[in-house]
């Protein structure tokens, strides 16, 4: 159980430092974060809304994947 709680950290962490150092990530991370700023800009917060709620959701399901 504690083996297995170190190995799911060390890679967590060794995928996050991965992503963090890739720059097709940082283009992915930017190219979303203008389309969210161009539906919110538009007035589109019923759909920005939506994708928020659906970003938490999914955030949530991944997080608690990795918990368990």
């Amino acid at each position: 159980m504690v083996f297995q709680r170190i190995v799911n950290y060390w890679v967590s962490t060794f995928i996050t430092e991965r992503l963090l150092s890739s720059p097709t990530f940082h283009r992915v991370a930017a190219k979303t974060h203008q389309h969210v700023s161009t539906m919110t800009n538009k007035g589109s917060s019923k759909v920005s809304n939506e994708f928020v709620k659906a970003f938490k959701e999914n955030l949530e399901k991944e997080s608690h994947k990795h918990r368990n």
